[in-house]
C-alpha cells in the first residue's frame, strides 16, 4: 500500500491506495519549524489502525516548512516510526503542489492557503524559489495575510462603518485577546486564517473585494514577478484561498499581464496520478 500525505499549517491529508481500495485519513497540519519529532510521533501514534501501519510500503509526505537536508529529518524521523516497514520520501509542500498541478509540464506552481509559497517548475525539478518568508514576513496572498490585513484595518479604523458593525457584533474583539493570539499563542497564522472565512461570507462588500484584491496584487508583485520571464509561464495555484476566490485572482492577474493556468482546491487527486503513473 501507499501513502501520499499533503500536509499544510492547518491539516494533513493521508491517501493511502492499493489496487483495491483507497481512502483518506485527516489529521492536524504538521510543520518541522514549529513541532519536533517526538510531538510529530505522539500525534500520529494512535491514529492509524496496526493493519494501516503494517500494510503501507511507501509513504511520499509534502508538507510545509520540509526543508531538504535541514528541517525534513525532524518529519521522516517520526514516520520512520509509525511506518516501520515503508521506505519514507519527505519532500516540501511547493514541489508537491507543483507536482499535482503540472505532472511533467513546466510553469509556476503556487500554494494560496493558509500560507503561500511559490516556484518555477521545469516538469521533474524546482528550478527556482522566490522565498515566502513566513507570516510575519510575508505570505502574501495567504489566509493568514488576509487576516493580518483585516485586523490592521479593524484596529486602526480603516474599516467601513456598516461592516465595521458587523465584526463587532459577530466577531467579538478585543485588542488584547488579538495580540495575545498573534504573539503568544502556538499557531498565530492558522488564527488569522480563521478571519478568511467572515471575508468570504461578506465577500460581495467592495471594501472585502478590494481587500482581497491588494492581498493578490501584493502575491503576483513579491512573489510571481520575481521569476525571470514569468510572462512565459503559466501561472498555476492550489490552496484554499485561490480556489474560492478564483475570480478575484484571475482579475488581477488579467489586470498584471499574467496567465492563470489551474486552479484547484488540493493537490492530493493530483498526487495520486503523479505517483501511480510514474
Amino acid at each position: 500500500m501507499i501513502v501520499i500525505a499533503d500536509s499544510g499549517s492547518s491539516k494533513t491529508d493521508w491517501l493511502f491506495l492499493n489496487p483495491e481500495k483507497e481512502f483518506i485519513i485527516s489529521t492536524h497540519g504538521i510543520n518541522p519549524f514549529f513541532q519536533q519529532t517526538e510531538e510529530i510521533f505522539a500525534s500520529l501514534s494512535g491514529t492509524f489502525t496496526n493493519d494501516q501501519k503494517e500494510e503501507v510500503s511507501e509513504v511520499h509526505f509534502y508538507g510545509a516548512g520540509c526543508i531538504k537536508g535541514k528541517t525534513d529529518h525532524v518529519v521522516s524521523d517520526a514516520l520512520k516510526r509509525v511506518f516501520s516497514k515503508a521506505t519514507i520520501s519527505v519532500e516540501d509542500d511547493i514541489l508537491g503542489a507543483a507536482r499535482a498541478l503540472l505532472g511533467r509540464s513546466s510553469g509556476i506552481a503556487c500554494i494560496l492557503g493558509t500560507g503561500t509559497n511559490s516556484c518555477l517548475y521545469n516538469g521533474s525539478e524546482i528550478t527556482d524559489k522566490v522565498p515566502t518568508l513566513g507570516f510575519i514576513l510575508g505570505d502574501e496572498g495567504s489566509g493568514a495575510y488576509l487576516g493580518k490585513l483585516l485586523m490592521n484595518d479593524y484596529f486602526k479604523r480603516a474599516v467601513p462603518e456598516d461592516l465595521k458593525q458587523k465584526m463587532e457584533s459577530e466577531l467579538h474583539l478585543e485588542m488584547a485577546d488579538v495580540l495575545n493570539s498573534v504573539y503568544r499563542e502556538s499557531s498565530p497564522s492558522r488564527y488569522l486564517a480563521k478571519f478568511s472565512v467572515f471575508l468570504n461570507q461578506n465577500r460581495n462588500h467592495i471594501y472585502v473585494q478590494n481587500l482581497i484584491k491588494r492581498s493578490f496584487t501584493d502575491f503576483f508583485f513579491r512573489n510571481i514577478e520575481r521569476y525571470n520571464n514569468y510572462q512565459n509561464y503559466t501561472v498555476n495555484f492550489v490552496g484554499s484561498i485561490a480556489y474560492h476566490y478564483s475570480d478575484l485572482l484571475k482579475e488581477v492577474a488579467f489586470n498584471r499581464k499574467i496567465e492563470i493556468g489551474n486552479i484547484i482546491d488540493k493537490p492530493i487527486n493530483g498526487l495520486k496520478k503523479f505517483h501511480t503513473n510514474l
